[in-house]
């Protein structure tokens, strides 16, 4: 059982990676604005169970863009094991150049994981600080080609057309990934903020080197407007479907 709800966890751990980076919202001057806050709140069901919550905080000005997701398990998945998360990442606008990623993850059943990463653009080095259960890990390694994954998915999120395909390659400072996304056409979806002219998109994170192993997979519906408000995510890791949705937004 203790193997099952592991398994289960790193599953739902990659489905909330997928999540927390793509429910983030860029402002559409934030290269302009001198500062500017933005708050995103989402609730997590699974099997259609209140399963969690959390918010998503963007923050802009002139020198950086920080984001910082929250979420914590809640009903029926809190029943398996309780899971709280962090991820909080720095780049800089207009460039996209990572600068700090750190993701805290906490439960009474899994490991508990920190990561934590500090980018040097000048050496094109990365510094990786890692806490895996009791076994601790630093060291110093290249980072070329790739983003963190909040970066990551705000350079895709910076293109103005989404009818084409695209991808982007990601370090979390445990694995290479390659997330694509493709297009899967315009539709109206339904949430709890009502009804809203959306982009349907398909999303499958995927490990490089190895096997390739499939990660998180998922479907991903943004706002038809050029706020590309993350409004709705859809993904099955193992049993039955986990599903991200919009419920409040301060903009």
């Amino acid at each position: 059982m203790i193997h099952d709800c592991s398994c289960f966890g790193r599953k739902v751990s990659a489905v909330a990676i997928l999540a927390a980076c793509f429910c983030t919202v860029l402002p559409a001057t934030f290269t302009q604005a001198s500062e500017r806050a933005e708050i995103l709140r989402y609730e997590v069901t699974w099997n259609g169970n209140k399963a969690g919550h959390g918010d998503i905080t963007t923050k802009t000005n002139s020198n950086h863009v920080s984001v910082i997701a929250q979420a914590v398990s809640d009903g029926v998945l809190k029943a398996l094991f309780e899971i709280w998360s962090r991820v909080q990442a720095t780049f800089t606008p207009g460039t996209f150049k990572p600068k700090t990623y750190t993701f805290n993850l906490k439960s009474n059943v899994l490991r508990h994981e920190l990561v934590d990463l500090n980018f040097d653009h000048d050496s094109n080095m990365v510094q990786v600080n890692k806490v895996l259960g009791d076994r601790q890990e630093c060291h110093s390694e290249s980072f070329s080609g790739a983003y963190d994954p909040i970066t990551a998915v705000f350079l895709l999120r910076s293109q103005k057309d989404f009818s084409k395909p695209s991808y982007v390659d990601i370090y979390d400072g445990k694995d290479r990934s390659r997330l694509f996304v493709n297009p899967a056409g315009l539709e109206h979806v339904r949430i709890k903020t009502g009804l809203h002219p959306a982009v349907c998109l398909q999303l499958r994170l995927v490990k490089l080197g190895g096997n390739k192993e499939e990660l998180a997979t998922g479907r991903l519906w943004i706002s038809n407007d050029h706020r590309r408000i993350p409004l709705l995510l859809t993904s099955s890791p193992l049993v039955g479907t986990i599903r991200f949705e919009l419920v409040q937004a301060q903009l």
